[in-house]
């Protein structure tokens, strides 16, 4: 039973991080005014569709599969965490339950982010490389659309697991207390 409760905690933490994060993806990308035709691919996609592909829709959708990659383990891993807590300590409460699961889940939080960052810069590496003696400022470099597409990928990412593990701690507290509460009125 503490399976099944663990696995719809991670659950419901994923889909609300998600929701919220496409939200985010879309906010960030309309507002930076990103095409999604940074790269060849995407050129080559829209000419070979004649033109029935939402580019900046499959721009969208890549940033919240590339999310969705992290947010399973760091949600899964939050659920786990708040029920091994309850299950050591049967009369906890709430707020400590919270506070001890969201300690470890900072920790959590710090090595999902740099992975994700690390994941991006392997994956733009050759594009990175183009510009370490670029003789353009800084400035001007962040707002080539491929350099921006790759921030924008990375500040979503990161904005979306940081949000999971406090939202998964939260649902995963109540539902760990919530249940053992009900179990004890049987």
């Amino acid at each position: 039973m503490v399976l099944i409760k663990k696995t719809l905690v991670a659950i419901a933490g994923t889909l609300i991080s998600l929701i919220i994060t496409g939200i985010l993806a879309n906010l960030f990308v309309s507002e930076s005014r990103l095409t999604g035709f940074a790269s060849e691919e995407a050129s080559f996609l829209q000419a070979a569709k004649q033109g029935t592909i939402n580019i900046q829709g499959l721009l969208l959708a890549g940033i919240i599969i590339g999310v969705l990659g992290v947010l399973d383990d760091i949600t899964i891993s939050q659920s786990a965490i708040v029920f091994q807590l309850k299950a050591t300590k049967n009369k906890i409460q709430f707020g400590d339950l919270y506070t001890k699961a969201m300690n470890i889940g900072r920790d959590h939080i710090s090595s999902m982010v740099n992975t994700l960052i690390l994941v991006y810069a392997g994956a733009a590496l050759p594009l990175l490389l183009l510009f370490i003696d670029n003789p353009h400022p800084f400035s001007e470099i962040v707002n080539y659309e491929i350099i921006a597409d790759e921030i924008v990928r990375t500040l979503v990412g990161s904005i979306g697991l940081i949000l999971a593990v406090p939202i998964t701690t939260f649902i995963a507290t109540w539902i760990a207390l919530r249940w053992n509460h009900d179990a004890s009125k049987s």
